[in-house]
């Protein structure tokens, strides 16, 4: 027996006259337990498991080489491809368990694509963008465990989908080299047979294995229950006679209605994708008809992304933000009487030791230094760009040569919403930010004339707004970039910790709030801030008040 990630496995060596047939030496399989008492007992039946299956396999090949029978029976054939298809599964598992030791020892490896290739957006299709969407997220905001699963889940569902191909195409080349392996006495039909049951049967115990209801997600649960047992009763507020003066519409229909009026970033949209998508199999059947669901159905979502796990700041700005938004449009435009979503809120504070923090003044010293030896331009001046400004590193990665320009004598950078489809935060995101003196001395306009007046971090994007734009891409690239490279802290996020540490530094010099506000894009909310006007002369005084590279090492707040 033995212990990885926590959890025991029994380890068993194949006995010497059985190896060439059962086509291993070594067997490990999971106990799926962490319980010493309870692995002890499954290992003695596995073992006792193990024999039988040794047994069979000499009885199998004495018969095999005494040409006492010269066809297999199907039944025969099955119960061999199970048996290969249960240490595959079994393979899997042992493989899952050491990647997470790996990855969890050594970050870097895997944010450099040395232990496992990372998706790129060319392993997905059109219809697929969410889910990149989805892995460029989480490799940004640098949620570890949530990366790993999403790369093993996501190399297992490449596995299945190459399996059923090969099924459907009656492509057996690969199973018929394994169906010799196993079974060399085989004739041609029952060779071909025998290799299409080993492909069925791997194919089944891979998706046994991705649908494991150890792991249940929303979208388990059937249409028209709540756990996937119980059936939904109708509430008794949802009769005929209340729906009478709505037309029935989709969740999906009202989403569609709502993008089509509002034209949300492209961002958005595939977030909110995939925040409809998780609601829809929450909702059951009541998801095709908006008229149906009440106040209590929206709180036992919130509930349910409560346990998953989820903060409660992406529940209630990201979850609760979309049905909210959506139900709103819905009142507004006479689709449903009330908004559902009205009132819900999440409790849950955030947890001590979790919130993001800004980088430290010697990691953005690195961080410039590691920059300055890039070749490639994104990698070269994005981070100089942020630490300068305090600009996200979105806005700045959509740059296009045309917007560096001269105002009143200072050359300054225009965010503003890119002409090929690139967008912004908010209204008070779109400004002009003054360029910091030790980019202009490094050659950053050099840079840029030399570019044109196209954009300075990536070919060319799609135009489309629905789709997401190059540079977010290219952002998140990046921070799987910074952290190859050493930045792993979780809690602070390589997009964003610049930006964070640019506040620091303003308040740590004595720059106002106002003056900050304005470089970086924010708003204090207040009615006054409307009408006040931060020329650029004194946002270029405040810009290089900060010392880039930092020389000073920043208080430690984390402890």
């Amino acid at each position: 027996m033995m212990l990885r990630a926590g959890t025991y496995y029994c380890r068993v060596w194949v006995p010497v006259d059985v190896a060439p047939a059962f086509g291993r030496t070594l067997v490990v399989t999971s106990l799926r337990t962490k319980d010493l008492k309870i692995a002890k007992s499954r290992l003695a039946r596995k073992i006792v498991e193990l024999e039988d299956q040794f047994e069979r396999v000499r009885t199998e090949t004495e018969s095999t080489k005494q040409g006492s029978v010269s066809r297999l029976a199907g039944n025969d054939l099955l119960a061999m491809a199970k048996r290969y298809a249960a240490e595959a599964e079994e393979r899997e598992i042992v493989a899952q368990a050491t990647f997470f030791e790996q990855a969890t020892s050594d970050p870097a490896r895997l944010w450099s694509g040395d232990l496992i290739a990372l998706p790129t957006p060319a392993d997905y299709g059109h219809d697929d963008v969410d889910a990149f969407t989805h892995f460029d997220r989480l490799v940004a905001e640098g949620d570890l465990d949530a990366v790993i699963a999403y790369l093993l889940q996501f190399r297992m569902r490449r596995r299945i989908s190459d399996l059923s191909r090969m099924r459907a195409a009656g492509n057996l080349a690969e199973f018929n080299t394994t169906a010799d392996r196993l079974n060399p006495g085989l004739d041609g039909d029952q060779r071909i047979v025998f290799a299409r049951l080993l492909l069925s049967e791997e194919l089944r115990a891979f998706q046994a294995l991705q649908d494991d209801k150890t792991f249940p997600v929303p979208s388990e649960v059937a249409p028209g229950t709540r756990d996937g047992s119980k059936q939904l009763a109708p509430d008794a507020s949802s009769t005929r006679t209340e729906f009478s003066k709505f037309a029935a519409v989709s969740l999906d229909e009202l989403f569609q209605r709502w993008e089509e009026e509002s034209k949300p970033s492209a961002s958005t949209l595939s977030t909110w994708r995939g925040i409809v998508r998780n609601l829809k199999a929450h909702l059951g059947r009541k998801a095709s008809d908006i008229r149906s669901i009440q106040s209590n159905d929206i709180v036992d979502w919130k509930d349910e992304l409560v346990k998953s796990g989820k903060a409660a700041k992406t529940i209630s700005n990201g979850h609760l933000g979309c049905a909210r938004a959506l139900f709103r449009f819905a009142v507004a435009n006479k689709l449903m009487d009330t908004d559902p979503a009205e009132g819900v809120r999440v409790s849950r504070k955030t947890k001590p030791g979790t919130k993001m923090l800004a980088y430290e003044s010697d990691e953005v010293a690195g961080l410039l230094k590691l920059a300055s030896a890039a070749v490639e331009p994104w990698k070269r001046w994005l981070p100089w760009l942020s630490a300068a400004t305090g600009s996200r590193i979105g806005e700045m990665a959509q740059l296009h040569g045309s917007h560096i320009l001269e105002r009143d004598g200072i050359a300054v950078v225009k965010i503003a919403p890119a002409t090929d489809g690139g967008s912004i935060k908010n209204a008070e995101s779109e400004r002009l930010v003054p360029i910091h003196s030790k980019l202009i001395k490094d050659g950053f306009l050099d840079f840029v004339k030399a570019r044109g007046d196209g954009p300075l971090f990536y070919q060319r994007t799609s135009g489309d707004p629905k789709r997401k734009h190059a540079s977010k891409g290219l952002s998140n690239r990046l921070a799987a970039w910074i952290r190859a490279n050493g930045f792993t802290d979780p809690r602070k996020a390589p997009n964003h910790a610049l930006r964070h540490w640019f506040k620091s530094e303003a308040a740590r010099l004595g720059i106002p709030d106002s003056i900050a506000d304005a470089i970086q894009g924010h708003s204090d909310r207040r009615a006054s801030s409307g009408y006040r006007h931060i020329a650029l002369q004194m946002m270029s005084n405040a810009i290089e008040q900060i010392e880039l590279p930092p020389h000073h090492t920043s208080p430690d707040i984390s402890q």
